[in-house]
């Protein structure tokens, strides 16, 4: 009886990693496929970039920097750069999110408790935010919609500032934000 039982056991477990097999097989192809359909469209360029450093990491206390890249269009090129100097300050976090076309976005946040967030739809969009806190919370939002907007955070020193700045231009003939606090 117990051969039996143990038979069972394992023919259980077998037809589990079958199945979990084959729906990973599904995925590969699946992923597969659409890359190759991607593939035949060679204006296709997508590029990221993520550094991020911490001089000393407690983990017990969860501090790491986080950074969120997603992008869909072609052409589009984000990039990330956190770091923070000592253990006592909180973690960065960044996310840029990019629909479109030919749109440029830059994060850069040094010291520690920064948050940057760039969200653009649309084309041609180019937005920077450059924070470098003293472990007091700095937060800057930029929010595009349309066609060729430029704007550009910068924020040094001492903390508790927030900018958000939303943009919506259908015209293509948007001015550059430009906004330095020190």
């Amino acid at each position: 009886m117990k051969s039996s039982s143990l038979h069972s056991a394992t023919s259980k477990v077998s037809v589990k990693r079958y199945y979990a097999s084959l729906i990973v097989a599904g995925l590969l192809i699946n992923n597969i496929v659409s890359a190759k359909a991607n593939s035949d469209n060679f204006s296709i360029e997508e590029s990221t970039r993520v550094a991020q450093y911490a001089h000393q990491i407690d983990i017990t206390l969860m501090q790491e920097n986080v950074s969120i890249i997603e992008q869909r269009g072609n052409q589009n090129q984000a990039s990330t750069f956190q770091s923070r100097s000592t253990s006592y300050q909180s973690a960065n976090f960044s996310h840029i999110y990019q629909r479109g076309n030919n749109n440029h976005a830059n994060i850069t946040q040094n010291n520690g408790n920064n948050i940057g967030v760039i969200w653009q739809v649309g084309n041609n969009h180019n937005a920077n935010i450059s924070q470098q806190g003293n472990s007091l919370s700095f937060r800057a939002d930029i929010y595009q919609l349309g066609f060729s907007g430029d704007v550009s955070i910068s924020q040094s020193g001492s903390g508790q500032r927030g900018v958000s700045v939303q943009q919506q231009n259908y015209s293509g003939s948007a001015r550059p934000v430009t906004i330095d606090t020190y």
